[in-house]
């Protein structure tokens, strides 16, 4: 029973204040402008992990490839970034989005803040939280064509020993060795899931009627 309502508080923490409606009505901007390519900008990190934001650029490219999208190589990318003393996605914010495309040659970029990237304990429970603001923008306008907010809580609690200090040891310990990217890679899922598919797949042009959840 424990283990169900953890389920259903990280379905919860996924769903909440979430709207549903079609690809097409809720991002008609994709397409009309049909990008092809994408380049992921440095990541803005709210969170108090130093590390979110390489932990996390390992998880996002494969997601956008497979939807039918061309990715800049992030570790090129990051290192051209890096030259010019940019390691963090806050210093680009008065960077006017058409640069990218000057500098790049894309059609879009992608845009990422993490506000948590936290564990935390409660008496015997524990859950990794990882929360992520995502938008992809044109460089041809500047305009935002796609944006999501979500947030994803997977509990870690194991199975009760029915003594109260062996529970919270044996929490703390999971929480603490749980991995935060097979946390962030099944967010991306969820969240890239309602992104148009891109020129290189097969459902390019064929999924605006496809109903998805989306929040704000």
């Amino acid at each position: 029973m424990k283990k169900l309502f953890g389920i259903l508080l990280s379905v919860l923490m996924i769903t909440s204040c979430s709207t549903t409606t079609t690809k097409n009505k809720a991002y008609s901007k994709m397409y009309t402008e049909k990008p092809t390519s994408i380049t992921v900008l440095p990541v803005v990190n709210n969170s108090t992990a130093a590390d979110a934001p390489l932990l996390y650029l390992s998880t996002v490219a494969e997601p956008l490839a497979n939807n039918g999208y061309y990715v800049f190589p992030i570790e090129i990318t990051n290192q051209m970034f890096t030259k010019e003393g940019i390691t963090s996605g806050r210093q680009l914010e008065s960077v006017p989005i058409k640069k990218y495309g000057e500098m790049f040659g894309t059609d879009s970029v992608l845009s990422v803040t993490i506000n948590k990237w936290d564990t935390n304990y409660i008496v015997i429970a524990g859950d990794v939280t990882v929360e992520l603001e995502t938008k992809i923008m044109s460089t041809r306008t500047g305009e935002t064509l796609w944006s999501q907010k979500r947030t994803l809580s997977v509990p870690t609690q194991q199975q009760s020993s029915g003594f109260i200090l062996v529970d919270l040891i044996t929490t703390a310990i999971s929480t603490a060795m749980t991995d935060y990217i097979p946390v962030a890679r099944r967010l991306n899922q969820i969240v890239f899931s309602t992104v148009p598919a891109g020129k290189y797949s097969v459902k390019h042009g064929k999924d605006g009627d496809q109903v998805i959840h989306i929040t704000k």
